[in-house]
């Protein structure tokens, strides 16, 4: 798929489940990021994958689903690629999906409702106060 069909797709929940690998997370971040500015796109993202989740079967529970700390830890992460000109195999590279264990411990990410601020360090980029706003 395109990065702009993966993008809406996550946006109308019709994204394909073999799609919404970590790839398609930082794609469909990337185009928004692009499009709409990082707070705009973070909110759109923070509404659409329990959207998504509850289309593909996947319940947001406090095991699976949503997570809101990953989902603006990464969508920060992607602004910063964003604002440095990465493209979104650059991207992709640049923030693998390992990258938040640098900041949080497993501890602090067993929480997925509520964001949850680093307590390892913090990254290299801003997490903006929209970012941090839930």
């Amino acid at each position: 798929m395109n990065p702009d069909a993966i993008a809406a797709g996550l946006l109308d929940a019709s994204l394909p489940k073999a799609e919404w690998t970590h790839r398609g997370h930082i794609t469909a971040a990337h185009v928004l990021v692009r499009t709409h500015g990082r707070d705009e796109a973070l909110r759109r993202i923070r509404a659409a994958i329990p959207r998504l989740n509850d289309a593909h079967g996947v319940p947001n529970s406090d095991t699976d689903g949503y997570h809101e700390t990953l989902t603006v830890f990464f969508t920060c992460a992607v602004a910063d690629a964003v604002e440095r000109g990465l493209d979104i195999d650059a991207t992709v590279a640049a923030v693998p999906s390992s990258a938040p264990r640098a900041y949080w411990s497993e501890a602090a990410l067993v929480e997925r409702h509520r964001w949850v601020e680093p307590d390892l360090a913090r990254p290299p980029f801003a997490l903006s106060p929209a970012c941090a706003a839930s």
